[in-house]
């Protein structure tokens, strides 16, 4: 008898099993996505965004109440007759005799135009009094800011006038320029073309001063250096013509337009009264131009340094003194203007031509020299 024949199946062949991901698994974000939503429904709850729906009864929080709706005392005082009735009722209540109402001063309307122009400008500058250290001091920094004053607006209304010296005096107030009178004036004048004021480098300067108008600029500059405040320029420290626009134009804000001149002042914080905190040196340097007259004009006709070319080389060593004579005389030793007789106009020369033919057009015959004439 045979044997019963059995087979053993072999192992089939199979893939070998996919290695596990180095990152976390699915079960981690699950975790995850259960822990942000259980954080999202408790928020909700305490914040009492998600209300219990109305099935569970309606919605209803109780808060304490600690005063009294209705004070019969305080009500019989309101409506008492006089003071004497009132004081039986509360005898803690003040006398009014007591209160002196007399010394209250209301205050004085607000003009509208103020409120609408400090809209438009900005807060104004803070008073501040400009005191050198000796009288030389004081009298350098009157000068300087009169020369600004006069060369720049001397053509100009007062209020015109006060809108540069109010410039030039939050410049000396603002870390970005020098914090003298004379330095702010006369900045960058020793180099040509690079000036801050265009008058201290372009030959203006060689022109005399008329008296009443010098005389005019030393008032408002006095005004100014005691602690006087131009409210319609604000904190500007930058100005132009209307003739133009300059490029920095758009990088500032514009505050005000006050004669022929717009004024502008820096943008965020380089521009609230809080940056005019530098304080004054006091010690005014040697008054302007840095770079002489006669260089300057020179410079204008062409036969100078061309402009930014570079400082003097007279100027590299120490500081440059005051010319023997004076950019401009001070207001005291201005001497009264002399009329003087106009020189007489020569008469213009008859014009020469090539062809002598041409020269003789402006002559007349004589059989023609009457023509036109009237006979009588």
């Amino acid at each position: 008898m045979k044997p019963e024949l059995s087979l053993t199946a072999r192992s089939t062949w199979r893939d070998p099993m996919p290695e596990k991901p180095a990152g976390p698994g699915r079960s981690f974000w699950a975790a995850i996505v259960a822990v942000v939503a259980v954080a999202c429904l408790a928020f909700l709850l305490s914040s009492g965004q998600l209300r219990a729906p109305a099935v569970f009864g309606p919605y209803s929080v109780s808060v304490p109440l600690n005063f009294r709706t209705y004070d019969p005392e305080r009500w019989a005082v309101m409506n008492a007759e006089d003071y004497e009735a009132a004081l039986k009722i509360d005898p803690t209540l003040p006398d009014p005799a007591s209160v002196g109402y007399s010394d209250a001063a209301a205050l004085p309307p607000t003009d509208p135009a103020l409120l609408r122009d400090e809209a438009f400008v900005g807060p104004p500058a803070k008073p501040y009094v400009f005191r050198g250290v000796t009288a030389l001091d004081r009298e350098r920094a009157h000068y300087c800011l009169t020369a600004a004053i006069y060369y720049e607006a001397a053509s100009e209304t007062d209020d015109g006038m006060r809108g540069v010296a109010q410039t030039v005096i939050n410049r000396v107030r603002h870390p970005s320029f020098p914090n003298t009178v004379c330095g702010v004036v006369f900045q960058g004048s020793q180099r040509a073309g690079v000036c801050q004021f265009t008058f201290s480098c372009d030959g203006a300067m060689a022109r005399a001063p008329e008296r009443r108008n010098w005389l005019r600029a030393s008032r408002i500059a006095s005004s100014a250096l005691g602690g006087y405040v131009f409210p319609k320029v604000g904190l500007a420290t930058h100005y132009h013509t209307q003739a133009i626009w300059p490029r920095w134009g758009k990088s500032l804000v514009m505050t005000n337009i006050v004669g022929a001149h717009i004024f502008h002042r820096w943008r965020g914080r380089w521009g609230m009264p809080d940056a005019f905190r530098a304080p004054y040196l006091g010690r005014e340097p040697v008054p302007g131009p840095y770079l002489p007259l006669a260089q300057q004009l020179a410079i204008l006709k062409g036969q100078g340094l061309p402009p930014g070319a570079g400082p003097v080389p007279a100027l590299t060593g120490p500081a440059a003194t005051l010319p023997d004579s004076a950019a401009a005389p001070l207001p005291g030793s201005m001497a009264p203007a002399v009329p003087v007789a106009p020189l007489p106009t020569p008469a213009p020369a008859a014009p020469t031509y090539t062809d002598p033919r041409l020269n003789q057009s402006g002559q007349i015959r004589e059989e023609f020299r009457g023509s036109g004439e009237w006979k009588q």
